[in-house]
């Protein structure tokens, strides 16, 4: 094959492009269509920095499984082309070594820099600025690793290189990060004059970005421990401006501003002259160092490709993990979370030993630990939640049996423990029975879930709120497994049918309140009910958020809350807080609040789409509600009465299909018709056959006759000048679309090869393999895959492209796999044993075979 070069500028601008309109799994499609093509055209240089940029996507949107993948592609690469021990093989191990840090692979990712290291060692010159980014992504490391004396040493060896090389903004960032790990050594003096340093440079080059906002939060921190608040106010301000220019207000932003508002109160509190409450953060932030990310811009819009980049410096100081600045001043200032921590050890310190000492034979029948109603057992209890049902205490769950025999006695036991713990109290539970102490394992889940057994749980009347209580806080010791077994049921979230409804539900709300009645309300001159129905509606967001997740949301005060235990929560999140802040704009909020509910619609149809919910990102979230309803209508279906229900919708359309020549036998044929069907579709997964069946049903009841369409895609090749007077009536495909189809083609085709080659008997009572052996009679397997693939929506063309790369991944083969179902519909074995018996026939040899 004659090698063509690909034009690889043009595929990064255009990745470039989907990042800016938000289209991240399209960027990741082309780069992936891109590497097959490089592949395919044998240009190995195109593969080898195509397989690095999917290295840095992949790891900015933490797809773990698919980074050691690419990462091994990568290398496999490099040696296939002989490159062991060049510079590109290094830049492709330092690719490595950061997505495996940012995996949390720590030694292997240092195994990784070891090996640049040992490559720089030999071909470059000990100043070179690739040694200095090597060294600050090394320290990044230790940085994680906890070893933050050696993380300042490799910083220190970095600032040497960048100095020697003049190189100015690398400086400033790189004593933008000693200033952030002396803060953390407990070297505050030293870590304030490297952030002196950093800004002068930054303020020389007029460079406000996220690295000077990093140097900015390190002094923030270093006149917060010297209860300097005023500067420390100071200092966060410009940082949150820095990182506003640079970044917007992401999650470092508001991080940044939990610290500014918890300055501003200390400041407060001491110009009131409370200096013990406004020393409290102080104290705390010396005792907790924690690391922040300085948040640099991706180096490709939306991701990086990569740390070292070919044509660039390589430069590295950025991407980093900025210590000592933005966080010592938030949560643990407020001294939330405390409760389950406390329950622990007050178990610890004097319910274990009671158990261990009053009830010995009984030790391995009590669970105990702490979950239920309360702020307490979600970890988000502060000094409010303490004025009531709050305290050192926990819970004992028993069986039926066990109560009889001990209850009473283990709750006078219980209640005879110390009423005070390390300064707190116990305290009486003014909101119900049964949340502490003892109780049966029974009442907590009838009280919970409504049932006994999880089997018997009415899941359609059961609130969110009582299931999020029933599997919250954390389980001390359940040696006889009873309470957790059940619990673990519930953790894993809605069954299938619930999960959709809920879903469709939500959007449907959000839509109604958010995306509909806002603007309606506010049209009329009502400003207080369309305020009220975006309020609604960022309830059902929060909701939607966690149904997404698969997580139960907790009652409404907590929804803002738990949005923060994730990442995805937490982009929710602050598209709530950016509606919320558009409504209170004196200038034009009607316009700022309906944007931002626009981009939070867009969100969640890209998340439920990715989640393979719904099929398109229409960003109005009522227009889904049909499809999810539909999917719930199915799910209690097992994946083979699905299969079943494929097959049949498609013999009633394939029946009403009228053929030139007559109604053609195989038509009548239920039978053939079902096996060579249901062969193929038990192959598939369940969301690629909830998918195809919402789409083969939804455009059927539309008159769309999917089967008829496919036969008429075929006719391009078996009867081309009848196919140019019909393709009109079928949706055009684009060309992006075709190159995917052609793609799938490609790798199914040489399957089929393999299993020719393999099973000949089998093989030849098949179709035809190429397209190039049609005829106007006989279709080939290649042609009539093309038309089928060509019926198939984005979305479920997105689905079997995945479902074909995984088969590839894994080495495994669809023809032989949909052969096999085939062949034990008939009634043999395996497909062995239907190609030996069905050779010894076509040979005379032996019995009539079952398969025609």
């Amino acid at each position: 094959m004659e090698k063509r070069t690909m034009n690889i500028q043009n595929i990064l601008a255009q990745v470039d492009a989907y990042f800016d309109a938000d289209r991240g799994e399209d960027a990741e499609r082309l780069l992936q269509q891109s590497v097959a093509e490089a592949e395919q055209e044998q240009d190995e240089g195109a593969k080898l920095q195509l397989l690095n940029e999917l290295i840095g996507y992949y790891r900015e949107v933490s797809r773990h499984e698919m980074v050691y993948k690419t990462v091994a592609q990568a290398i496999a690469q490099t040696e296939h082309m002989g490159l062991e021990g060049t510079i590109p093989h290094a830049t492709t191990l330092l690719n490595a070594a950061t997505a495996y840090r940012a995996c949390g692979k720590l030694e292997e990712s240092m195994g990784f820099y070891r090996q640049v290291q040992e490559i720089y060692g030999r071909l470059l010159e000990p100043d070179n600025m690739l040694m200095a980014g090597l060294q600050n992504n090394i320290s990044l490391l230790y940085q994680e690793m906890g070893n933050y004396r050696e993380a300042k040493e490799r910083l220190l060896e970095a600032l040497h290189i960048v100095e020697k090389n003049n190189a100015g903004y690398e400086t400033a960032v790189t004593y933008a990060n000693l200033a952030g790990t002396c803060m953390q050594l407990g070297e505050n003096g030293e870590a304030c004059r490297y952030a002196m340093k950093s800004l002068d440079i930054f303020k020389s080059r007029n460079v406000e970005d996220s690295h000077s906002a990093a140097a900015l939060a390190t002094l923030g921190m270093y006149f917060y421990r010297e209860k300097d608040y005023g500067k420390a106010v100071q200092y966060y301000r410009q940082a949150m401006e820095n990182v506003e220019k640079s970044l917007g207000r992401n999650d470092y932003y508001r991080r940044l501003e939990g610290n500014l508002t918890a300055c501003e109160e200390a400041y407060a509190a001491a110009e009131a002259g409370n200096t013990e409450e406004a020393g409290v953060a102080g104290r705390e932030s010396r005792e907790n160092g924690s690391a922040v990310s300085g948040g640099q811009k991706a180096g490709r819009t939306g991701y990086t490709g990569g740390e070292v980049q070919s044509g660039e410096t390589g430069y590295t100081g950025g991407e980093v993990q900025f210590s000592g600045g933005a966080d010592a001043a938030g949560e643990e200032v407020r001294n939330t979370g405390t409760g389950l921590a406390l329950s622990k050890e007050y178990y610890e310190t004097y319910g274990k030993p009671m158990i261990q000492e009053q009830f010995p034979e009984y030790a391995g029948k009590i669970a105990v630990g702490l979950a239920g109603r309360g702020s307490d057992c979600f970890g988000y209890d502060d000094a409010a939640s303490r004025d009531h049902d709050w305290g050192p205490d926990f819970c004992m769950w028993v069986t039926d049996e066990t109560y009889g025999e001990i209850g009473e006695a283990l709750q006078q036991a219980y209640m005879k423990l110390p009423g005070e713990f390390k300064g707190y109290r116990r305290a009486a539970h003014v909101n119900g029975r049964n949340r502490r102490g003892v109780i049966r394992i029974s009442d907590f889940y009838r009280d919970l879930a409504g049932a006994e057994s999880y089997e018997a749980i009415d899941w359609k009347n059961i609130s969110d709120t009582s299931l999020a209580a029933a599997v919250n806080g954390e389980i001390f010791r359940d040696d006889e497994g009873i309470f957790s077994a059940f619990r673990e049921k519930l953790q894993r979230g809605y069954p299938e049918e619930i999960r959709y409804l809920k879903l469709a539900e939500a959007a449907a709300r959000f839509a109604q309140t958010a995306q509909y009645n806002y603007p309606r309300m506010l049209g009329r001159g009502d400003r207080f009910t369309a305020e009220m129905m975006v309020w609604d509606g960022m309830k059902e967001a929060m909701k939607l958020q966690h149904y997404i997740e698969g997580k139960y949301p907790p009652h409404d005060k907590w929804l803002l809350r738990s949005l923060q235990d994730s990442e995805e929560g937490r982009e929710t999140a602050g598209l709530i807080g950016q509606i919320a802040a558009g409504l209170k704009k004196p200038q034009n909020p009607v316009k700022a609040a309906e944007d931002y509910i626009e981009q939070l619609g867009a969100y969640f149809a890209m998340e439920m789409y990715r989640e393979g919910f719904i099929s398109d990102t229409e960003s109005y979230l009522d227009a889904h509600s049909e499809e999810l309803v539909f999917k719930a209508s199915l799910a209690a279906k097992s994946n083979e009465e699905l299969v079943d229900e494929i097959a049949r919708l498609e013999f009633e359309a394939f029946d009403k299909v009228k053929n030139e020549g007559g109604r053609a036998s195989c038509q009548n044929d239920w039978s053939t018709f079902s096996i060579m069907r249901r062969s193929q579709y038990l192959t598939w997964d369940r969301v690629m056959l909830l998918q195809y069946l919402y789409d083969f049903y939804r455009e059927y009841h539309r008159g769309h006759n999917l089967i008829e369409e496919k036969y008429g895609r075929m006719m391009e090749s078996t009867a081309p000048e009848k196919y140019q007077e019909i393709k009109s009536h079928f949706p055009e495909l684009t060309q992006e679309k075709k190159n995917i189809i052609e793609q799938i083609v490609g790798l199914q085709v040489k399957w089929m090869e393999e299993f020719s080659a393999g099973y000949p008997t089998l093989a030849g009572n098949a179709r035809n393999i190429h397209t190039w052996e049609d005829t106007a009679e006989d279709t080939s397997y290649e042609t009539y895959l093309r038309g089928e693939l060509g019926t198939y929506s984005d979305k479920m063309l997105e689905l079997y492209g995945r479902y074909v790369v995984e088969y590839a991944r894994t080495g495994r083969n669809t023809a032989y796999e949909i052969m096999e179902n085939s062949v034990k519909m008939y009634g043999y074995q395996d497909v062995e044993t239907a190609e030996r018996e069905i050779a010894e026939y076509e040979a005379g040899a032996g019995k009539s075979p079952e398969m025609q």
